[in-house]
């Protein structure tokens, strides 16, 4: 018989993984030409950046619009650490700069909507349709979304996580890339669905339970799912308190600072957010703050 600890755990983890397989459409990015890259091993994934003039050290004109159909398969045999480390943070950095690209053009329509109304103007149809389905995204539910109330939720939910705290997380949950989960599934961030067959089931799942991992398109995929997890999930409402605070004192957004606020991501609280501090400050990766896409056109 499980435990009442261990219930606890259980429903807690259910609480804060559980990602709703219905999610509302989000705009796809329309800026660089994207590339879909289908390369299954490390070596023709190389060979993919190469081609792209790709490095993490020369990265001042852009980061390629890359996205990776799965993780390469064959991560785990890679013995080198900074070889491994480097094809793990060069396959997922293109893809949190497109999801948040697409978070920072939508935050961009609510300040809009935001100074239209507070001239006194009224939003169109369109602005309006536009401003229910951003409301649903983002789970903020209101009898009246143009209140200021309503914007200043949807402005707290709408924002971006900085690549340093995206990469520290994938890298923390997905064991850079070559967990069963990642590797089958391309959910590199423990998201669970309870749609049978959605998901893969894990192994060990106490008797009874109905959750599986949920399984994602493409690696793209399941990073957006994750911002959006963040960004609306009762249980990172600390972290994005502190971003918020940041926001309104014009300081810039810091990985570690928001880190503080995701104690609840996993049952081992501080000394979770303690690990990806450490994985942030070692791995340097406020590096990649600045960074932004490359134009091809």
């Amino acid at each position: 018989m499980p435990t009442i600890k261990t219930i606890f755990f259980i429903s807690l983890l259910l609480s804060l993984l559980l990602v709703s397989c219905s999610d509302s459409a989000a705009p796809v990015y329309q800026g660089s030409e994207i590339e879909i890259l289908k390369a299954s091993v490390t070596h023709e994934l190389e060979k993919e950046f190469e081609r792209h003039d790709y490095s993490l050290d020369e990265l001042d004109h852009g980061v390629p619009p890359l996205i990776l159909q799965t993780m390469p398969r064959d991560l785990s045999q890679i013995s080198s650490s900074s070889r491994k480390k480097e094809v793990f943070f060069k396959s997922l950095l293109p893809m949190i700069l497109l999801a948040n690209n697409e978070i920072h053009r939508e935050r961009k329509q609510i300040i809009e909507f935001k100074q239209i109304l507070e001239k006194g103007g009224k939003l169109n149809d369109d602005q309006l349709h536009r401003l229910n389905s951003l409301a649903t995204r983002y789970k903020v539910e209101s009898a009246n979304l143009t209140s200021k109330q309503a914007l200043s939720e949807l402005l707290l939910r709408i924002d971006i996580i900085p690549p340093a705290l995206a990469l520290a997380q994938a890298a923390n949950e997905s064991a850079w890339g070559t967990s069963r989960f990642s590797q089958q599934a391309n959910n590199l961030f423990g998201e669970w669905t309870f749609i049978k067959g959605a998901g893969i089931v894990p192994e060990g799942r106490p008797e009874g339970a109905t959750y599986e991992v949920r399984r994602f398109e493409n690696v793209y995929e399941s990073i957006r799912s994750y911002l959006r997890n963040l960004n609306t999930h009762f249980a990172y409402k600390e972290m994005r308190q502190i971003r918020a605070e940041a926001r309104a004192a014009g300081n810039k957004l810091k990985a570690s600072e928001l880190a503080e606020g995701l104690f609840r991501y996993s049952i081992r609280g501080e000394e979770y957010v303690r690990d990806l501090q450490s994985l942030i400050r070692s791995n340097r990766l406020t590096r990649f703050a600045n960074v932004g896409l490359k134009s091809r056109g």
